[in-house]
């Protein structure tokens, strides 16, 4: 019985041993897990006040960055006007003069009873080339054109003419047949064309002459305007007003630059520190508490370990 009550008790001091074991495993591991969320929580909670500082500061440069460049393109869009009205001013009577010049040309149509596409560059080009490019354009045209029995047939009438003429020969005659109908249909509208247009070699020559004085000017039109864009002086126009805004607005963003940066900066030299050190307080006060737990269960273990010893002697000495 009384061994019994011995062994009884073995096992339960062993229990209570293997119990506080339990214990001091549990409060080291949160012991190491205070530690590593410690850090985590300091690096979270820098990260996200940094986060903060430069959004907050983000928002407020990119509103004045907009305001900036509303202002920027207010001035270029005046300036457009003014040069606008500049171009206007300078090359008002040259685009008279091409008013005039083009009635002048209407007019000798309509007295000589010519149709209106004859003012036409198109028409000028094919029936009256007057350079190298409009000649190499001519001779483009009229491939093209000559090009387009030879599509038709090859291409989209192809296999009706192997099913209506077997025979190779008689069917390379009829197509050299409806090519040869085609110049000629072509070549007569060519020549009734010019016989039409150019009843009056002098009308004709006064109107290409014409035409000729109307590209002159739309030429200096162009080189007027482009000398306007490129010259013309912000000082002819009184642009004060908008300039102190954009400068306003160039400070202004300067300003709002150099405040993220000094509050970047101070929160790299100072709160970062300050951060680190609020969060490693609560968790000193925790861990002092842990440890203050670890070390009474490593006490109680040692009184248990005593015990559990002394018992296991006794029963050895005493067998």
């Amino acid at each position: 019985m009384e061994e019994k009550t011995i062994n009884s008790e073995i096992e339960e001091l062993k229990k209570n041993l293997n119990i506080a074991k339990g214990k001091l495993t549990t409060f080291e591991s949160k012991k190491k897990e205070l530690l590593k969320s410690n850090d985590d929580l300091i690096a979270q909670t820098i990260y996200q006040k940094k986060q903060d500082i430069e959004k907050s500061y983000n928002e407020v440069l990119r509103e004045a960055e907009q305001r900036l460049k509303a202002v920027e393109k207010e001035k270029e869009e005046e300036k457009k006007r003014n040069i606008q009205k500049e171009i206007e001013h300078n090359t008002r009577s040259i685009k008279e003069n091409n008013i005039f010049l083009n009635n002048e040309i209407k007019r000798l149509l309509k007295e000589n009873k010519l149709p209106s596409f004859v003012n036409s560059s198109f028409y000028m080009t094919i029936w009256s080339p007057s350079n190298a490019i409009e000649v190499l354009c001519r001779l483009l045209v009229i491939i093209l054109v000559m090009a387009i029995p030879t599509i038709i047939t090859f291409f989209v009438y192809k296999n009706a003419l192997i099913n209506a003429f077997p025979n190779t020969f008689l069917r390379y005659v009829v197509i050299a047949m409806i090519y040869l109908v085609f110049i000629f249909v072509f070549g007569l509208i060519w020549l009734l064309v010019d016989k039409w247009t150019k009843r009056d070699d002098a009308i004709f020559k006064e109107i290409k002459e014409l035409r000729k004085n109307i590209s002159d000017n739309k030429k200096q039109i162009k080189e007027i305007a482009d000398n306007t864009h490129k010259n013309m002086s912000d000082e002819k126009y009184d642009y004060t007003k908008l300039d102190r805004e954009i400068e306003a607005g160039k400070l202004e963003v300067e300003n709002y630059r150099k405040k993220m940066k000094d509050a970047l900066d101070n929160f790299v030299n100072v709160t970062q520190d300050e951060i680190t050190k609020s969060v490693e307080q609560e968790t000193n006060k925790a861990m002092s508490i842990l440890d203050n737990d670890i070390e009474t269960i490593k006490k109680e273990i040692a009184d248990l370990q005593k015990k559990y010893d002394e018992l296991k002697l006794s029963i050895a000495e005493n067998s």
